[in-house]
């Protein structure tokens, strides 16, 4: 068998194969002497069916099969000579079969194009972290205080600050009654004076009690949230079903027990400091590491194969429907296929990349370093250490998570971070 190889594409292989009428023959010659042995036919012994009748019934079927095996064991053979490691699914894209010439036949396939990724140790990118100020740590400290505020009925008028329940008792825009909209009230209370409240409403509902009914003029924004509203002129009337007021928790021994083991609210500060400044490195860190990948793919050109993009967006789809609690998009496929493109080949040649390097200088994970992820992961949801690695190791996690690890230790040799 002859195989020649052509690159029309970096990423494309196409095969011509082409095998000697002599090869088919014989191939059919022992095909027939196999159904010879088997074949039952009136007036013959078992086994003893002369091979010319075998012949005469079985010839094409026989050549048929012949040539299938030959098809699908000559692509996984000439992948293994040649050096083609596919990416997709192998296509026929033309045969010819007259008995007495030679068998000819192409398969298309796609691979990974050879990459030679440069300039990647010349890169001067660094991870710049914004210093965390006290009025960041006092800010969070209120954020603190917030979450443990409790929230009380009052039957005052409602002022700035407090938290008014409503429903819609008609609701008009543009002068046509939206009985779809009465239906949509607010899930939460609106808040006095907060920014994002429209005026008219915060203007018409400060003053007003529990059971009060307001009309509330409005004039929404053109770049209101609402398409069917944005520009438009609306008229609510709202019944207030109840009035909040906010009260804050007491600074106390009590309030620092809910978040840890702190004797004081400097203790709680200083510890708030440390999560900022943590989290403010790894921001620091990922925004570093998106640069070094974009600068490598702009100054490194290669291509990606089709079928691995069109994978890779079809797991986006996927992804993003589940994102969406449905079943299937509300978009369809053709039109995500298209916005998600860019962001699927940017996501492979990122990988491609990181790839090449880590291979390159010799990045991996340690054995040790992928137990202490799997030792974090135990404590955080209750599981026992060994049992959790022994499940890790069976589904494929472990190896996700070698992945991860070589990744994250790849990127922070980029930015000039050490690699153990």
């Amino acid at each position: 068998m002859k195989t020649t190889v052509l690159e029309p594409e970096t990423w494309k292989r196409v095969i011509e194969f082409e095998v000697p009428e002599e090869e088919i023959g014989a191939a059919v010659g022992v095909k027939l002497n196999e159904y010879k042995k088997d074949a039952r036919l009136p007036g013959f012994r078992p086994g003893k069916v002369p091979i010319a009748v075998i012949k005469q019934r079985f010839g094409e079927a026989a050549r048929a099969a012949v040539i299938e095996d030959l098809v699908q064991g000559s692509f996984k053979t000439a992948c293994e000579e040649h050096k083609i490691e596919p990416v997709s699914n192998p296509v026929m894209t033309d045969m010819k079969t007259d008995e007495g010439s030679p068998l000819r036949f192409t398969i298309e396939t796609q691979i990974d194009p050879p990459v030679e990724i440069t300039g990647y140790d010349k890169l001067k990118v660094k991870a710049k972290t914004n210093k965390i100020k006290d009025a960041d740590v006092e800010k969070n400290f209120s954020n603190l205080i917030e979450r443990l505020a409790e929230f009380k009925d009052v039957e005052r008028a409602a002022k700035k600050g407090d938290y008014v329940r409503i429903e819609y008792r008609k609701v008009v825009i543009d002068g046509e009654e939206r009985p779809d909209l009465k239906s949509q009230n607010p899930g939460y209370p609106i808040e006095l004076g907060a920014e994002g409240v429209l005026k008219e409403f915060d203007k018409g509902l400060t003053g007003a009690s529990a059971g009060d009914e307001v009309e509330i003029s409005v004039k929404f924004p053109k770049d209101y949230a609402d398409q069917g509203a944005a520009g438009k002129a609306g008229e609510f009337s709202v019944a207030v079903i109840s009035v909040q007021e906010k009260i804050l928790p007491e600074v106390n021994e009590d309030f620092l027990k809910k978040f840890g083991n702190f004797e004081t609210v400097d203790a709680l500060k200083e510890e708030l400091r440390k999560s900022m400044e943590a989290e403010e490195g790894q921001r620091a860190k990922k925004e570093a590491h998106n640069e070094v990948i974009d600068t490598l793919i702009k100054e490194n050109s290669f291509e990606v194969p089709p079928a691995k993009v069109d994978s890779f967006i079809s797991m986006m789809i996927e992804d993003y429907a589940q994102q969406q609690g449905r079943a299937a998009p509300v978009e369809p496929p053709e039109e995500l296929a298209e916005k998600f493109r860019d962001g699927a080949v940017m996501a492979l040649k990122r990988i491609r990349i990181i790839d090449y390097i880590a291979e390159k200088e010799k990045i991996k994970a340690a054995q040790e370093e992928v137990d202490m992820e799997i030792e974090f992961m135990a404590q955080r949801y209750g599981h026992d250490f060994d049992e959790l690695k022994k499940v890790f190791r069976q589904n494929g996690t472990t190896n996700r998570i070698r992945l991860e690890i070589r990744e994250r230790k790849t990127l922070d040799f980029l930015i000039g971070e050490a690699v153990a």
